[in-house]
């Protein structure tokens, strides 16, 4: 009995000597080449091996999978071919891929990731397109420090290098891709973090993301963490950065924390070529948090639609070609704080407006509600192309078409070239009985309104008449209070209103 229990304590990685019982160090253990449940790779070497370290195998192929054990290539070496997972981890026997570099097994992060190659084509795990397909995939696995590669996918729709599942982490890895990179679809408990995607740079024909969580039930758990997502302009109109949503009004996903993430172009292009590609787009995040996010180059840099009670903070949405943030849908009740907005509003086409922040809904009355704006940067919001050029687009902070009672304090909006505040509610009093209920209170605005960067408004660069740093159009029904408001520079009136407005206090503004 003595002897068994000493055994199970050598195989569970602790080191006790059957015979002695003294206690080796780890690292005698790293150098017998038979640590247990940890399974080396090195494409280095020149026999098959037999997975242990002193004797690691070449290839990926003669891998066993097994829940609880661990599978280590060498940093520095590249492997070209066929990696799939067989079988699942379990929340007990989690499975880990990872890298290793010294001789006795040990690992070193300052050295270049393994390098894994898949084969092309077809896209099937069989064939080794992936390391795990729509319907294959695997729970409870552990990705961490890899390069993984494949740049030759077929055309197709959500051609991914690989989807996750149940109680996945996937972390501090590289992921190169002409079409998808990372999917987790109807699954929980996964978590994203620290990765660098460089992807979809395939055709316009169809749709692919950088990362995916979607399906058609509540999905709960995901963490989106810190990650890099280099957009290189392909897929279809769709194709976004970042993409998480459910495919019915009935499903949430619920606990979606998207942080610290940037999505971009590549290096030296400032606008992403498929000129729709949104950076960051969430559809029924219920509760979700989307903070300290960098999104640049992109058609929107956040875009939400549907859920309530979000976080969206302390995010930099600028030089996107039409809005930093925008929130539509059946969305109420967002606290959207500190974040910088700038300089959006692209040289493209007829389409691309340029505002900070926008709310907007033509789902119905009350659809867009509740919000609190506030310690928001909005500065230098272009109208390249919007079909209106006298105030309307260019703005700092819009809410239109019916978003109601909001609270705007505390922002900081200046040399927008439209309204520095714009609230529109749409005029459709049947659609939207009560736009109103808003307070907009002790915001700093300089110089809205006071240059068209088209010369297309009359008199060329001089701004019409009815510009100003706060607009309000259509806003009826419940009390709307704008209070001590400070105004400067050029911008030619402070607070408009179009005389359709109904129940508005203005008070303490200078």
């Amino acid at each position: 009995m003595t002897k068994r229990r000493s055994f199970l304590r050598i195989a569970s990685g602790v080191g006790v000597s059957a015979c002695a019982g003294t206690v080796l160090p780890k690292l005698a253990m790293a150098q017998t080449g038979r640590t247990a449940n940890v399974h080396y790779i090195d494409p280095g070497v020149t026999g098959p091996g037999d997975g242990t370290l002193a004797n690691p195998f070449r290839s990926w192929t003669s891998v066993t999978w097994a829940p609880g054990h661990t599978y280590l290539q060498k940093r520095g070496t590249t492997y070209s071919g066929v990696f799939q997972l067989s079988a699942s981890g379990t929340a007990l026997q989690r499975i880990t891929v990872g890298a290793y570099f010294r001789s006795n097994g040990a690992d070193d992060t300052s050295q270049p990731k393994p390098v894994i190659v898949l084969p092309a084509a077809p896209t099937t795990p069989a064939n080794g397109a992936a390391i795990a397909a729509y319907q294959q995939e695997r729970d409870f696995v552990t990705y961490r420090n890899l390069d993984i590669r494949n740049n030759a996918l077929p055309e197709g729709s959500d051609v991914a290098i690989i989807w996750l599942g149940n109680g996945c982490v996937f972390e501090n890895n590289n992921v190169s891709s002409n079409c998808a990179g990372v999917y987790v679809f109807e699954k929980n408990n996964v978590a994203i973090s620290n990765c660098v995607l460089d992807v979809v740079s395939n055709g316009p024909t169809y749709g692919n993301q950088g990362i995916l969580v979607a399906g058609g039930i509540n999905i709960d758990d995901i963490r989106l963490l810190n990650n890099t997502v280099r957009h290189r302009g392909g897929g279809s109109v769709t194709s976004y950065g970042i993409r998480c949503e459910t495919y019915n009004s009935a499903s949430f996903i619920t606990r979606l924390v998207i942080r610290g993430n940037r999505v971009s172009p590549p290096a030296g292009v400032a606008y992403n070529p498929n000129r729709r590609a949104i950076g960051i787009y969430c559809v029924q995040g219920n509760a979700a948090t989307l903070d300290r996010n960098t999104v640049t180059g992109m058609l929107t840099g956040i875009f939400i639609n549907g859920g309530d009670l979000s976080y969206v903070g302390n995010n930099t949405c600028s030089n996107n070609m039409n809005f930093g943030i925008h929130i539509s849908g059946f969305a109420k009740s967002y606290i959207i704080e500190r974040n910088v907005c700038n300089a959006n509003g692209g040289t493209l086409t007829s389409s691309y407006y340029g505002r900070g922040i926008e709310l907007s809904s033509k789902a119905g009355q009350d659809a867009v509600s509740g919000h609190t704006i506030r310690y928001n940067t909005c500065r230098f919001n272009y109208n390249y192309g919007g079909p209106l050029d006298n105030g309307s687009e260019g703005v700092g902070i819009g809410a239109d078409d019916g978003a109601s009672k909001c609270s705007v304090y505390g922002n900081i909006i200046s040399n927008n070239e439209g309204n520095g505040i714009q609230m529109y509610g749409g005029g459709d009093r049947a659609r939207w009985p009560d736009t109103g209920g808003h307070t907009i209170d002790s915001n700093k605005l300089d110089s809205n309104c006071s240059v068209s960067v088209l010369n297309r408004r009359s008199g060329g660069k001089t701004p019409s008449p009815f510009q100003a740093h706060i607009a309000l159009a259509h806003i009826y029904g419940s009390p709307t209070v704008v209070s001590n408001n400070k105004f400067s520079g050029r911008t030619s009136m402070g607070v408009y209103t179009d005389g359709t407005d109904e129940n508005i206090t203005l008070v303490g503004n200078a």
